[in-house]
């Protein structure tokens, strides 16, 4: 069985690399299985703006997921999740959407793109285990299709490009797990690089890094425990108000040369705000104000300022809460509760919101008097404890030695 032949290579990785070693790659060797680690990522700066063709500025994080694959001559795929102390197998020729059980699907929905690009697949074992928090905003949805996506690469012997790896996940999560997603999770694991950002451009699909120095600070992720699974929240029906915004500025200007909300400037669009309607006048003024928050907060790490960050993290979650309307009570108190602790330079929620985690940054000696006090005001209030991730930058999807 699958997890009597992977469960004790998996644990000995656990324990070298997660427990022993946070945030260095202690690599261990097993001849014939192919391991890959892939991060999840933060993002400085840049929300709902990937599917709305503007920019975003994530890192990919030294938190991951690590799977160990190899082929098993068979038609079957087996797979053994050590976080949810699971095993699943399907038929090759059965790759359905499973409604019961979540996770298997991002698996099934990577090989439903490589058949459709031709590959002709061959049954393989996986283990599957993770110090990244899922449903938290942390990408791991993303983390988990890159990482498959790569290990089928691996043995498999394939040699598509980054970008296609990119593509393949961004389709199956569309197409087949039903999340209407844009690029920026997809690109910040594929093309992570340690002590930098990744400026990207959703129009002209490219990117560049920019230095990252935090100095004396560091990006603390504050988990609400607030759990959300988005094809169950209202995500695809923002985007399909960001198309409504767009049309109808394009109406109202009598022009088709918009493209998407990040060719509109903001006093165009204050000008046809009284024909527009409440509700997606905000969502396109989140998207367009959004946009310039990521080109001044990449200006401030190119100038080594990260001290002035913090004001533009405060100013995305004003928008998000109030603009986008992705927040929750429980994220907004956190914040809120953040603006009057010393040591928290700025925060916001990250991710798509609804629910999961935090972006904040704050001075590293007072990690630890942040921490209690969040955890006593926020217990105070919901009888939750809200968990805390330090974040370092990390290299993004890649096979490790041993494979």
């Amino acid at each position: 069985m699958i997890r009597d032949r992977f469960i004790k290579i998996n644990e000995t990785f656990f324990r070298r690399f997660i427990k022993n070693n946070p945030g260095k790659e202690k690599i261990f060797e097993n001849e014939g299985i192919v391991n890959i680690l892939s991060p999840g990522r933060i993002n400085i700066i840049g929300e709902h703006t990937d599917y709305n063709q503007g920019y975003s500025l994530p890192i990919a994080i030294n938190k991951y997921i690590f799977l160990a694959v190899m082929r098993n001559g068979s038609d079957n795929v087996n797979i053994y999740n050590i976080g949810y102390d699971q095993y699943h197998s399907f038929a090759l020729d059965e790759i359905v959407f499973d409604k019961n059980i979540k996770w298997p699907n991002y698996i099934k929905g990577i090989l439903k793109e490589y058949v459709k690009s031709g590959v002709i697949l061959s049954g393989f074992d996986l283990v599957i285990d993770s110090n990244l928090v899922s449903g938290s905003g942390l990408s791991s949805s993303a983390a988990l299709l890159t990482g498959i996506a790569l290990s089928f690469e691996r043995i498999s012997k394939l040699n598509n490009s980054r970008e296609d790896i990119i593509e393949f996940c961004h389709s199956a999560e569309n197409d087949f797990i039903g999340v209407n997603n844009g690029y920026l999770d997809h690109f910040a694991v594929v093309y992570g690089k340690k002590k930098n950002s990744l400026f990207i451009d959703f129009k002209k699909l490219s990117y560049e890094y920019v230095p990252l120095n935090l100095k004396d600070y560091i990006f603390l992720v504050i988990d609400s425990k607030e759990e959300r699974y988005l094809p169950d929240t209202e995500y695809n029906i923002r985007r399909e108000e960001c198309l409504d915004a767009l049309e109808k500025i394009k109406q109202l200007n009598s022009s088709n040369k918009y493209i998407s909300l990040s060719d509109i400037d903001l006093p165009l669009l204050n000008n046809l705000k009284d024909n527009m309607g409440e509700k997606i006048y905000r969502r396109a003024r989140h998207v367009i104000t959004e946009n310039q928050r990521v080109l001044k907060i990449k200006d401030y790490l190119i100038e080594d300022k990260i001290e002035k960050i913090g004001s533009l993290l405060l100013d995305s979650h004003k928008s998000l809460s109030g603009n986008y309307e992705v927040s929750t009570e429980k994220l907004d108190f956190i914040v809120n509760a953040c603006k009057e602790i010393d040591g928290v330079d700025g925060i916001r929620l990250m991710g798509a919101g609804f629910g999961g985690c935090l972006l904040s940054i704050v001075k590293r000696s007072r990690v630890d008097s942040i921490s209690k006090i969040l955890k006593e005001l926020y217990h105070n209030e919901f009888g939750l404890e809200p968990g805390f991730i330090e974040c370092l930058s990390s290299d993004g999807c890649k096979q490790v030695q041993g494979g």
